[in-house]
C-alpha cells in the first residue's frame, strides 16, 4: 500500500464545476483542496489526472467469475489474474459467490477464499463470500445444480462460518424452505446480509422472512414467479417493502420496461447494480462451467447447456452503468451509486464514496467514459495507457 499519493486537477463526479486535488494516505482519503494550491502534502508522488472524471470503484457483490475462473473452483493463480481482470473493468471489490455443492466442497472453497481476503490479491479486492444455495427451492433453481440442494440448518451455516473466520458477507435463501426464518434471523444477528431468491415463495412468507432479518433481493424477478394481480408472491412483496434489490441491467434478464417499472416504483437507493458473470465473461461463445452445471454462451448471452434457462451474464460492470443509464434516461452520474455507494452501504464496507476517511478505491474516466486509471486502497493497479 502507498503511504502517500496526490491525485492532481480531478473532475470529481459530485463537484465538476472546478478541479480538485485528492490526498491519500495510508489506503484512505485524507483531504481535498482546490487543485493547485499549497499543501503540507508536496512531498507525496503525485498522478495529473489532467482534468479526467474520478469515480469511486465498482463492488460487485454477486459474481460468479470471469475470463475463465469459476469461483467453484480452487485455483490461487488465475484467482490473481481475474483479480487484475476485474481492476481493469473497474471493479475495486468484489464477493466470491459460490453455488451449491457438496458441504465438504463448500468448506474447503470457504477456507480458500477466506484466506484470500485475509491476503492481498494484485487488483481489485476480495471482500467477501455469498453462498448462492445450498438453501434455494429445486423448483427455482436455475442454472445451479439441484444435487446438493439442502434444506436450511443453522448447524451448517455455523460450520461455514467457522471454517471462513468470519468472511461469509451474504446468502441467498429460499424463505419458504423449512427452517428458513430461523435461518434468516440466525444470519442476520451474526450481521450477514440475506438475500431472497431463487424461491416459490408467497406473499405473507416472503413479508415474514423480511421481518425476521432479510435485507435483499437476489437478482429480483429471475428465480422467482411471476407477480400476479391477486397473489402479488415473493416479487410483490419485495416491491412492497424497504429491501434492496440487485438488478441486472443487460436488457435479457430483465425487459428494459420493467427495470423502469421498478426503478419508478423504489427509491434509487434500494438499487444494487450487480454482473452476476460467470466465467465466460471476457471469453468467446462456448461451452463453460457454473459450478457442477454446464452452460452455453451463445450470443454473449449465458444459458443452461441444451436449455433455455438463462445462466449467470457475461455482462461488463462498466457497460452495465452504460446500460443503466440508457434504459432509465438517466445520466451516469445519478445511476452510478447502484454500483458503488449502495452496494458497499448495503454491506458495511468502507467504499463507495469519494469522502475523507473511506478507502481510496478510485477509478478515473475520460470524457467517453473510458476508463484509465484504477486504484485500489490507494495504490495504481491499472492505467489505459500501460
Amino acid at each position: 500500500m502507498t503511504a502517500g499519493l496526490i491525485l492532481r486537477n480531478a473532475k470529481l463526479h459530485s463537484a465538476e464545476s472546478q478541479l480538485t486535488d485528492v490526498f491519500v494516505e495510508h489506503g484512505l482519503i485524507r483531504d481535498f483542496i482546490p487543485a493547485g494550491e499549497k499543501t503540507e502534502f508536496l512531498d507525496y508522488p503525485s498522478h495529473d489526472l489532467d482534468g479526467k472524471y474520478l469515480y469511486p470503484g465498482i463492488f460487485d457483490c454477486h459474481l460468479h467469475g470471469s475470463i475463465g475462473v469459476d469461483f467453484n473452483y480452487i485455483n490461487p493463480e488465475k484467482l490473481e489474474h481475474l483479480s487484475l481482470y476485474l481492476a481493469s473493468r473497474g471493479v475495486t471489490s468484489f464477493f466470491a459467490s459460490i453455488v451449491s455443492d457438496s458441504e465438504e466442497k463448500i468448506k474447503k472453497l470457504c477456507q480458500f477464499y477466506a484466506r484470500a481476503a485475509e491476503g492481498k490479491l494484485g487488483g481489485a479486492r476480495l471482500a467477501g463470500i455469498h453462498l448462492e444455495g445450498p438453501w434455494i427451492s429445486p423448483q427455482q433453481s436455475g442454472a445451479i445444480a439441484r444435487d446438493y440442494l439442502s434444506l436450511p440448518q443453522i448447524e451448517m451455516l455455523d460450520r461455514f462460518q467457522e471454517a471462513t473466520n468470519g468472511w461469509i458477507k451474504y446468502i441467498t435463501i429460499a424463505p419458504e424452505l423449512d427452517g428458513a426464518l430461523e435461518l434468516i434471523e440466525k444470519a442476520a444477528s451474526e450481521n450477514i446480509v440475506v438475500g431472497l431468491g431463487h424461491s416459490t415463495a408467497d406473499y405473507d412468507v416472503t413479508r415474514e422472512a423480511i421481518k425476521r432479518g432479510a435485507r435483499l433481493a437476489t437478482h429480483l424477478g429471475n428465480a422467482m414467479p411471476q407477480m400476479h394481480q391477486r397473489r402479488p408472491g415473493i416479487v410483490g412483496a419485495i416491491l412492497d417493502s424497504d429491501l434492496h434489490v440487485e438488478l441486472i441491467f443487460d436488457g435479457i434478464h430483465l425487459h428494459p420496461a420493467i427495470l423502469r417499472l421498478i426503478a419508478k416504483t423504489i427509491k434509487p437507493d434500494r438499487i444494487i447494480g450487480i454482473s452476476d458473470a460467470t466465467m465466460a465473461r471476457g471469453l468467446r461463445d462456448g461451452v463453460y462451467s457454473l459450478g457442477i452445471s454446464e452452460i452455453e454462451v451463445k450470443g454473449g448471452v449465458s444459458f443452461l447447456k441444451n436449455s433455455d434457462v438463462l445462466a449467470g451474464s457475461t455482462l461488463d460492470s462498466i457497460q452495465a452503468i452504460e446500460n443503466a443509464s440508457e434504459i432509465l434516461d438517466s445520466s451516469i452520474k445519478s445511476v452510478y451509486p447502484f454500483f458503488s455507494r449502495n452496494p458497499a452501504r448495503l454491506f458495511s464496507q468502507n467504499s463507495g464514496e469519494i469522502c475523507v476517511g473511506m478507502i481510496a478505491d478510485l477509478l478515473s474516466f475520460n470524457e467517453d467514459f473510458d476508463l484509465c486509471d484504477t486504484w485500489v486502497s490507494g495504490k495504481h493497479v491499472y492505467s489505459a495507457v500501460l
